[in-house]
């Protein structure tokens, strides 16, 4: 799936063909985006079978059936998915391409990230990157920081399952930033998109945001509880341990972070450099030790539980889910 960072106006591109050849089309090649992130709390509105944009690629001159199209700036202002259909006919018959976008965050700024590398600006200069090169680092980098650490550095909204503990913390292994839905079982408890609350207390994020907690003071008297038009709570329910053992919870919230912490920020960079390594295909096959008449060295066998960046590991450490307090 092809990407694009945040807030920018990088082109999707795509190449047509007929027949196993690249062709010219002999009408304009009208792109179709569909949000298909089945987010109802960002846009109501959008479904996956919603058009949200309809836009004329542009041909590549040099490059027979390349076409480019922009994703229009109001729907990149957030980690979002779209399809993407191209239309177009040659010699009189219609066809259609299908591709995938993602709009995502980089851990860093990608001219930042050249320069602290110290790569090139000027094309002719040895240690020049493409933009393409360094979009490729980043997501490598971004990919190993992800599956290292267990979390994701941005805000997305997703479900999370878990089981109850016998009390009036839930911890999770996600990062809440705000909650959308909660259900015990099938029963829903609180819905805050749509301001309900059958749960009859208010329930919070603990202060790392990797629990909820109920707040202690919304144990109201059963005659305020009546005051207001709500059925006061069971004394089960109103108990200290009202996350019950025996039930699963389901949580729809706004997980991640609201910015990219400076520690990813800069393991980002020390990945980067190692997608750059000219020994980067070794480590990629796990060579463990490389010998010649002249040299020989070993890996480390912590390059292959971590990230493979002693340094990125360290920077990386109070990040990783199991070493981290939840509550």
């Amino acid at each position: 799936m092809a990407e694009i960072y945040k807030n920018t106006s990088t082109a999707a591109t795509t190449k047509l063909y007929v027949k196993g050849e690249a062709v010219t089309p002999s009408s304009p090649v009208v792109v179709k985006f569909y949000d298909i992130t089945g987010d109802p709390v960002v846009s109501p509105q959008i479904s996956p079978t919603s058009i949200v944009a309809t836009v004329t690629a542009e041909a590549n001159e040099v490059d027979e059936g390349s076409f480019s199209v922009y994703l229009p700036s109001q729907h990149t202002t957030r980690n979002r998915k779209f399809k993407l259909v191209w239309d177009w006919q040659y010699n009189s018959v219609a066809y259609s391409n299908t591709t995938y976008l993602d709009v995502v965050t980089p851990y860093i700024d990608i001219q930042e990230a050249a320069q602290e590398m110290g790569l090139g600006s000027d094309a002719n200069d040895p240690n020049h990157k493409t933009y393409q090169d360094l979009k490729l680092a980043e997501r490598y980098a971004r990919n190993i920081i992800e599956g290292h650490t267990g979390q994701k550095f941005y805000l997305h909204d997703d479900y999370f399952h878990t089981i109850g503990n016998d009390s009036d913390t839930l911890p999770l292994t996600k990062k809440v930033n705000s909650l959308h839905t909660l259900h015990a079982n099938d029963q829903l408890l609180i819905d805050n998109i749509n301001e309900v609350n059958n749960l009859g207390l208010i329930v919070q994020t603990t202060v790392s945001g990797f629990g909820l907690k109920v707040n202690q003071s919304s144990y109201l008297d059963n005659d305020v509880y009546i005051a207001n038009g709500m059925v006061p709570p069971s004394i089960n329910d109103a108990s200290p341990n009202i996350f019950r053992r025996s039930k699963s919870y389901t949580i729809y919230a706004r997980f991640g972070w609201d910015y990219v912490p400076n520690e990813i920020r800069d393991a980002t960079v020390e990945l980067m450099k190692m997608y750059f390594a000219k020994d980067r295909v070794w480590k990629d096959r796990y060579v463990k030790k490389i010998s010649t008449t002249d040299w020989d060295f070993e890996y480390s066998s912590e390059a292959f539980s971590g990230t493979g960046s002693a340094y990125a590991d360290k920077l990386l450490a109070d990040y990783v889910i199991t070493q981290m307090v939840l509550v």
